[in-house]
């Protein structure tokens, strides 16, 4: 808190009392502790949208400098004046809601405005001083953070540590009620901080559609894929979706299959290419990995649905399968 006071007062002293201006003298009254004065002074200007005595205001509310001390007061006018681009304005609302002073406290909107301090282009020391408390902010704020969240028979689970790297785990199997709940995984993981997350893999697989659907949103998010185990079916789909695709130790290796279809007669493998569900995947499979989409789709329609063709290592890496491969326990693996 003493980096907030010593960065108003030399916001007042860069002021000075070059004009007879209202601001101005608020500033004077305030110098001569004349607080009440200050605060009638500047709170008209506020209210019409000066950004530095909305600044101000905040700063006599949040200390009780004559008047009675109130956070909520104080974080009404620190937020109208960072909407308005003050820096330390922000960075005071973001430790407003990290603490719940004056505010409900939610660390997702601490971090948002941690996160716009640090994009602030200035470089003049009292700026980068503020940055640099933003980030220390943020970095306590999201160290080892983990998040749950439960769909029906699985659940994803969001892991950012202190070094802002971040992985997202999908365990159990790949049903619509996955599907629906990945955007909600999108939103959380931006709130932690994340910047194209891993989504780790460890699924048994799935509904076809439901598989296809996920990886469009897995694509388009710009969320890389990992497996260090057994990923196929509708889990070999999601892994096509990453940006980047990774194989992590031995035991990694993602397998494709026909489609099948429910009958009155039972299962029934999909060895055409016109149906449905076999265009749809064909279109999807030629939308992630354009230039090796032809091998791949005749390995899935050359390969039952009670069976499954395997892929790992450098022929993952050969079919556009996966981009890189990474032994397990070594620098880089997610």
């Amino acid at each position: 808190m003493k980096s907030i006071i010593r960065f108003w007062l030399c916001v007042l002293l860069v002021t000075g009392h070059a004009s007879a201006t209202p601001f101005n003298e608020g500033v004077a009254a305030y110098e001569l502790q004349d607080y009440a004065t200050a605060l009638k002074l500047w709170l008209p200007l506020a209210e019409q949208g000066h950004r530095s005595a909305q600044f101000n205001v905040g700063i006599i509310y949040e200390k009780g400098l004559g008047v009675p001390q109130d956070a909520a007061q104080a974080a009404r006018w620190y937020l109208r004046a960072a909407e308005k681009g003050d820096v330390q304005a922000q960075y005071n609302i973001g430790v407003f809601y990290e603490t719940g002073a004056g505010l409900p406290k939610d660390l997702a909107e601490a971090r948002k405005w941690y996160r716009v301090v640090m994009a602030n282009p200035s470089n003049d020391a009292e700026t980068l001083e503020i940055k640099r408390d933003a980030r220390a902010r943020l970095a306590a704020s999201t160290s080892a953070t983990e998040e749950v969240m439960s769909y029906s028979g699985g659940r994803f689970v969001i892991a950012r540590s202190s070094d802002g790297a971040c992985i997202v785990a999908l365990q159990g199997p790949i049903t619509a009620s996955a599907v629906s709940l990945f955007d909600d995984v999108i939103r959380k993981s931006a709130n932690l901080g994340c910047t194209n997350p891993w989504l780790l893999l460890e699924s048994p697989g799935g509904m076809l559609f439901d598989g296809i659907e996920l990886g469009v949103k897995v694509r388009r998010a710009g969320f890389r894929t990992t497996a260090r185990s057994t990923c196929a079916s509708a889990c070999a789909l999601i892994f096509l979706g990453g940006t980047e695709r990774m194989l992590v130790g031995s035991s990694a290796r993602i397998g494709f299959h026909q489609a099948s279809i429910v009958t009155s007669r039972g299962t029934d493998c999909d060895k055409t290419t016109y149906t449905s569900a076999a265009t749809e995947m064909s279109d999807y499979v030629k939308s992630v990995i354009p230039a090796q989409a032809d091998q791949v789709i005749e390995l899935i329609r050359q390969t039952p649905c009670d069976k499954i063709e395997w892929i790992q290592g450098d022929r993952a890496v050969s079919l556009g399968v996966a981009t890189r491969l990474e032994s397990a326990g070594v620098a880089g693996r997610p």
